[in-house]
């Protein structure tokens, strides 16, 4: 993890997170590669006690977890709060976490897509999603319709659990 302090300016830290996530993609896959690249996108600025994650996410269509594949890629970030010296989950805070996604996508922030935590840990450290689509150059998008309309889908495609699924 990568750790700011006062010392840098918030145009600085910006500066950094975005440069360090075009650096490789998050596949998923839990790889070395992928690994690596989480803990290189992963920082805390002291001052606010601000956890953030910003990353390229790749393969939310083709891995099959979203059937429309204008999903398929997005800058992803993920925000939550820790008391610097406990390290111990605070609550959200919604005012600071505004100011950073603002900071961070600017005027795409409208075309965000976001979550609040969904899973046991996410809920517990209190971590949202805010996820900006991009086409294949990396140009913001607004997705057509939602993640489970095959409208867009290629003929033969098959989502995870379809091809997962037991062979009776």
């Amino acid at each position: 993890m990568n750790c700011f302090t006062d010392k840098f300016t918030l145009p600085e830290i910006i500066r950094v997170i975005k440069k360090r996530a075009l650096v490789s993609v998050f596949s998923g896959a839990s790889s070395p590669q992928d690994l690596y690249y989480l803990k290189h996108c992963t920082y805390y600025y002291m001052p606010t006690g601000i956890s953030i994650i910003f990353t390229r996410d790749v393969n939310m269509h083709m891995c099959g977890w979203w059937k429309n594949p204008d999903y398929e890629r997005c800058f992803h970030l993920s925000l939550s709060f820790r008391d610097r010296l406990t390290w111990n989950c605070l609550p959200f805070n919604q005012k600071k976490a505004a100011e950073w996604v603002t900071m961070i996508y600017g005027d795409d922030s409208r075309l965000l897509w976001c979550e609040p935590p969904y899973s046991t840990e996410g809920k517990i450290a209190g971590i949202w999603h805010y996820r900006l689509f991009c086409d294949p150059m990396w140009k913001p998008i607004k997705p057509r319709k939602e993640v489970y309309t095959k409208e867009f889908t290629e003929i033969g495609w098959k989502s995870w659990s379809e091809v997962n699924a037991p062979k009776a």
